[in-house]
């Protein structure tokens, strides 16, 4: 949870306006990098009106460095006031308000100075309701917190939700996980009540927080009494695993089963340990083969173990079938071999190469001393290799899944418009793909619709975004490398349901560090157009061109030029940050007068440890991206209209980086980063594997 010192490290809470904080208040924690925090609550100013349905959402994130984000989407209305509205009619009478908070702690820790940050809210397009700019500063004395700060609200003339000086103490009920909290938020006071779980470990080590809460002086516009208790509801998840959790799994792992032989302290570098199999080769391309990875190779070049392998299985992230393949390779490697080297394939095609020092690495297995290993990591090509100098145990590789096939929702969706609060299309859909020869593979995809609301019913007022059944794609891919620094994927087939086509991306990774330009493109040839308009063939072409700046293995940056699927044109800027598995990415692109801005949110949907090879391997995607975007308010666009086909990049149905990149984490350094994980997905998925 939220880093916070003494009595308060139970965590920290959200409040009604969107921001870690107090009741209502913010103060100056943030979030935890890689906690994300959902909250539902019906706290409301009565200044905004009287309202039955009153709902808050939101959905905030830690990026780290002191950052935090939240989405809020605000829900008021009298719905009884609405005399059923149909399909497409308006439905509500009051503010339905989609808006971003942003809080920034600085990094000053120092005994005696208390944290500080500042934070803005309701940074949106279009009409704001809630936007203030604060100053806050927070501290702990004892079983106490207290926030401290100075706000000026802006927002809707006389209804500022967060406006002059604000503050408020918390404070811990004796030995319990329960608070009592008073505050003020410069326009109203408020007492409450607050409990902390404990981590929760059967939903991901998640924290629920609950919070009743009183307000007291609140009127409305009118000069009426405004009182009200409310309640809200917090969910805070850890995104990703941290270094600690991880060893601790590989430890828990290993208890389960017996410990890995000594080490023979007497052996030369790279001798073997003393339980060690006679004929170790067979042995440790069976154990491959029995965790589930594909077209296996094993064989020895000079005083290296080289293992070439694909992985199928752990579609989380390629650092587990690497960790997996390094630990076996170590263990099993004969004697006299010094290092380890594997080869990664995709569709046949080499995407990565990673190598680590055997003793380094055993020793690393047993004793948790990450240093030594991490020195001698390497990756690329091994110095001289060449494939026919290899001594491999089988000329041939081991057998492959014949066909794949994958399983992944899709989601159109519109939020916090006029005619509905949340309104969507919901589908499945199934790609079976066949690989050919070396990088390529013949794919399709099916769509079926599972459900949608009404309002995306044909002919109503979102029509558009619902999904179509029936065949989506059939298309052939190839991939391959031009050279050692750029790897290219092109595709061409049946696109969209409807058209002939061909799309590619080229990605050049730069000799000078490990940042990258990305060459995108799609052209899409219609014969006709949908049932209902004039028959007419029409060619629809997008392509952008990207720079990305690695500012961290797991954080880049990225900008670039782009003409959309709407036929306008212009830049755009990205941030990516990785919390382990999940990806948080915020971004603003322009398009003509049309400037929108967004979060995006990706993730697996698939088990860590999938099905293994077969001859039909049904899996997961490696990647679900949803999110939601605004259009930013200006001159030309003063209000914030809906635009679903607006400013749309090139949407590849083949993704290169997601099905053969590790979605973008194939660096050396990012590999470096992940030594932990290599040695937990060794206990998690291979110890079991070999002899006791």
């Amino acid at each position: 949870m939220a880093t916070l010192p003494g009595a308060w490290a139970q965590g920290a809470g959200t409040s009604s306006l969107g921001a870690t904080g107090g009741l209502h208040i913010p103060s100056a924690y943030v979030l935890g990098t890689g906690e994300a925090a959902a909250s539902l609550g019906n706290e409301q100013d009565p200044k905004l009106g009287d309202f039955t349905h009153r709902r808050n959402y939101t959905l905030g994130f830690g990026l780290g460095q002191g950052l935090e984000v939240f989405g809020r989407l605000a829900d008021y209305n009298n719905p009884q006031l609405i005399a059923n509205p149909g399909p497409g009619l308006p439905d509500s009478n009051g503010p339905r308000d989609i808006s971003a908070n942003l809080k920034w702690q600085l990094p000053i820790q120092a005994p005696g100075i208390p944290r500080l940050a500042v934070g803005i809210t309701d940074v949106s397009g279009g009409v704001t309701f809630f936007r203030s700019a604060y100053a806050v500063a927070s501290d702990e004395w004892g079983p106490v917190r207290w926030s401290a700060g100075l706000a000026r609200g802006t927002a809707r003339g006389q209804a500022k939700v967060l406006d002059g000086l604000f503050g408020g103490a918390e404070a811990r009920l004796w030995d319990t996980r329960a608070t009592a909290l008073v505050e003020t938020d410069g326009t109203r006071r408020h007492v409450g009540l607050r409990y902390y779980s404990t981590p929760l470990p059967w939903l991901g080590n998640a924290q629920a927080i609950g919070s009743v809460q009183r307000s007291f002086g609140a009127s409305t516009l009118q000069g009426h009494n405004g009182d009200a208790t409310a309640f809200n509801l917090t969910l805070v998840v850890p995104m990703g695993a941290d270094d600690a959790t991880r060893n601790q799994r590989a430890r828990e792992a290993a208890q389960k089963t017996a410990p890995l032989p000594p080490l023979d302290p007497l052996a030369p570098p790279g001798g073997r340990t003393t339980a060690a199999l006679p004929d170790p080769l067979p042995a440790l391309q069976s154990a491959l083969r029995a965790a589930g990875l594909d077209r296996i190779r094993v064989g020895t070049l000079g005083a290296n173990l080289v293992v070439e392998f694909e992985n199928q299985r752990y579609l989380h992230n390629e650092a587990d079938a690497l960790g997996i393949v390094l630990g076996l390779g170590a263990e099993y490697a004969p004697s006299g071999i010094r290092r380890v080297h594997a080869i990664a394939l995709k569709a046949g095609q080499v995407v990565f190469e990673s190598s680590v020092d055997v003793t380094a690495f055993r020793n690393y297995l047993r004793d948790g001393d990450a240093i030594p290993a991490l020195a001698s990591m390497g990756s690329g090509r091994l110095p001289g290799y060449n494939d026919s100098a290899v001594q491999w145990l089988n000329a041939t590789a081991s057998p492959f899944s014949k066909v794949r096939i994958s399983l992944q929702p899709l989601l159109n969706h519109a939020l916090a418009t006029e005619v509905g609060v949340f309104d969507y299309s919901l589908a499945l859909q199934a790609r079976a793909t066949a690989p050919l020869w070396q990088g390529a593979e013949l794919y399709a995809d099916t769509v079926q619709r599972l459900h949608n609301t009404a309002n995306l019913a044909p002919g109503r007022v979102y029509g558009g975004l619902r999904h179509r059944n029936g065949l989506q794609t059939l298309a052939l891919q190839q991939s391959f490398w031009l050279g050692p620094s750029v790897f290219t994927s092109v595709g061409a087939g049946r696109y969209q349901f409807d058209a002939l086509g061909a799309e590619g991306e080229s990605i050049f990774f730069v000799p000078w560090n490990t940042d990258s330009v990305h060459l995108r493109g799609s052209v899409n040839h219609f014969s006709e157009r949908p049932a209902g308009t004039t028959n007419q063939s029409r060619t629809v072409d997008a392509w952008s061109a990207n720079y990305r700046w690695r500012m961290a293995p797991t954080t880049w940056a990225e900008g670039g030029i782009h003409t959309y699927t709407d036929g306008s044109s212009g830049p755009s800027v990205a941030l990516t940050h990785w919390f382990g598995d999940t990806a948080l990415q915020l971004y603003a692109r322009k398009g003509g007068s049309n400037t929108f801005v967004g979060l995006e949110l990706s993730l697996p949907l698939a088990p860590r440890q999938g099905m293994g090879e077969a001859a039909v391997q049904l899996t997961g995607t490696p990647r679900f991206a949803t999110g939601v975007r605004t259009l930013r308010a200006s001159g030309a666009n003063n209000s914030n209209y809906i635009k679903f086909d607006a400013v749309r990049p090139v949407a590849l149905s083949y993704q290169p980086e997601v099905q053969m990149l590790n979605s973008g984490r194939i660096t050396a350094d990012y590999m470096r980063t992940q030594l932990p994980r290599l040695r937990e997905s060794f206990y998690l998925y291979a110890r079991a594997l070999m002899p006791s």
